[in-house]
């Protein structure tokens, strides 16, 4: 039982070859967290699998994930990190699509994707700054990014709507240490 703990909490980076399983995954989340995310199974550019294996072939684009140890193999959390394409603002990155299967929460795996795609942005060169937004809709989700470090610096009122109600999203940044540069 204690290998497949420690299988299960080993974040791995999707490949390409990953995006079909991603999409699935990421189906369920819009379905699952309309109020959580910009997009919806109409109109999301994550469901787009040509889209979204040219994305996970940039290197500083990634999607971290865990994986479902039994006969499936399907994911069950994932956390979605890039880095801004404008020269401007390359010293930023942003975490994204952070999410975990609801028959899989409250066992660490948001902490541990989340965590991975942390690391991995402080291995680009010159990111200081790590953003994110979240509804306010998602307690368990602000806590857990306070708990990594992030602070607040924002909130924009109604920003989502889904079924006529309105969620707030709060925005979070992470100051990486100088010693977390590299």
């Amino acid at each position: 039982m204690a290998c497949w703990i420690e299988e299960r909490m080993t974040p791995i980076r999707l490949k390409p070859a990953d995006a079909e399983r991603y999409i699935k995954l990421r189906r369920h989340m819009l379905e699952d967290s309309p109020w959580a995310f910009t997009g919806s199974p109409d109109d999301d550019q994550a469901l787009d699998a040509d889209f979204l294996r040219s994305t996970l072939a940039r290197p500083d684009n990634a999607i971290m994930a865990l994986v479902d140890a039994g006969p499936t193999n399907a994911l069950i959390a994932v956390a979605g990190i890039y880095r801004a394409g404008h020269a401007k603002f390359a010293h930023r990155a942003k975490l994204w699509g952070v999410f975990v299967d609801d028959a899989h929460r409250g066992q660490g795996l948001g902490r541990a994707v989340t965590t991975a795609a942390l690391d991995l942005a402080r291995t680009w060169k010159g990111v200081d700054y790590i953003d994110v937004a979240v509804s306010a809709n998602a307690p368990a989700a602000l806590r857990l990014y306070q708990d990594l470090g992030f602070t607040q610096w924002g909130r924009e009122p109604e920003t989502t709507q889904v079924d006529g109600q309105r969620y707030d999203e709060i925005y979070l940044s992470l100051r990486l240490r100088a010693e977390d540069r590299r």
